[in-house]
């Protein structure tokens, strides 16, 4: 993680900026653009994460890069089981989602792209789940012009559920607005079995949301790994007519699984859903949200560049 560190020093404090690289009981190492700095942990009287160094100019939010945000989405939505080849990410979660049963490319894999593959093949047949990558690129980037879309396509494997990141600044982001008198939306740190069962009556993939269930069980793994996550319900009548849940990791917000009743739907409620979500990043300091939606679903694409997200980069997952 890329971290902030303050110590004493002889005449007052001193910042250090850069990637924590070692941590023991006596010692906290950082390498800084000036080179590594080993600080005495009794010097040290704060420390906090930040985000990635940003890329390019402009917003934080949209200033870094795609490798560093496709990197922090992963702890957003952790996967139950994850293997590195190299540069790639390997995740597994019993079926629960691509994000977590995909192989994300980050980097080099270290072998040769096909083999590579192979070897990626073969971990999914361990598992018992279908062999699925997850390929990034910029706006309107062709899967035809990614050397791994390409390697993919020449192994039979077919372009699967196109979808967009979006991003915006927090600071920007409109607070909750209740909807009348005592419709607040209700934050939780982990799912209650209301909102447990809420969600999974409307997502397909977990219902029956029981223990037997593989998918279940993997969901709630997911949904609960996050380094911190809060779970939202917006009660009306006494029935609660819409979720969603957001997961804080490296000093980034992550916008999951907003589910509104159908005869609910444009009435404001994902608006209060997303401005109390919004209210809990600023509460914690949190300068940056993101949040994932298929090119396919314009309703919701609409609705949150009305809010102020941007779109970052895009994906495909390619399926073989």
């Amino acid at each position: 993680m890329r971290v902030v560190v303050r110590q004493r020093i002889e005449h007052g404090v001193t910042d250090a900026l850069g990637d924590l690289v070692a941590m023991d009981a006596n010692t906290v190492s950082i390498r800084t653009r000036r080179g590594l700095v080993v600080i005495d942990r009794t010097a040290v009287t704060a420390a906090k994460e930040v985000p990635p160094k940003p890329s390019r100019r402009g917003a934080a939010h949209l200033a870094i890069s795609m490798h560093d945000l496709e990197r922090i989405m992963v702890d957003g939505w952790p996967p139950v089981e994850r293997e590195e080849l190299g540069g790639w990410l390997l995740r597994a979660g019993a079926g629960f989602t691509g994000r977590a049963n995909s192989v994300l490319p980050l980097g080099d894999p270290g072998i040769p792209v096909s083999d590579a593959i192979d070897r990626c093949e073969s971990w999914y047949d361990e598992r018992g789940l279908r062999h699925l990558f997850s390929v990034f690129g910029p706006v309107g980037f062709s899967v035809d012009d990614d050397p791994l879309g390409r390697e993919l396509l020449g192994h039979d494997y077919e372009p699967i559920n196109n979808a967009l990141v979006l991003t915006a600044a927090v600071a920007t982001l409109p607070s909750e607005a209740p909807q009348g008198p005592g419709v607040r939306v209700q934050l939780e740190s982990s799912p209650s079995q209301t909102w447990w069962d809420t969600w999974a009556a409307w997502d397909e993939r977990v219902a029956p949301a029981d223990e037997a269930n593989a998918a279940a069980a993997a969901a709630r793994t997911v949904m609960t790994s996050s380094p911190d996550q809060l779970f939202a319900s917006l009660e009306r009548g006494g029935a609660v007519i819409g979720v969603a849940r957001v997961a804080f990791a490296h000093a980034w917000a992550g916008v999951f699984v907003v589910h509104v009743a159908p005869e609910h739907r444009r009435t404001g409620v994902a608006l209060q859903l997303m401005g109390a979500l919004a209210d809990a990043a600023r509460a914690r300091g949190i300068p940056s949200m993101y949040l994932q939606v298929t090119r396919a679903n314009s309703p919701a694409r609409s609705l949150y560049e009305r809010l102020g997200f941007s779109v970052h980069h895009e994906y495909v997952y390619l399926g073989g």
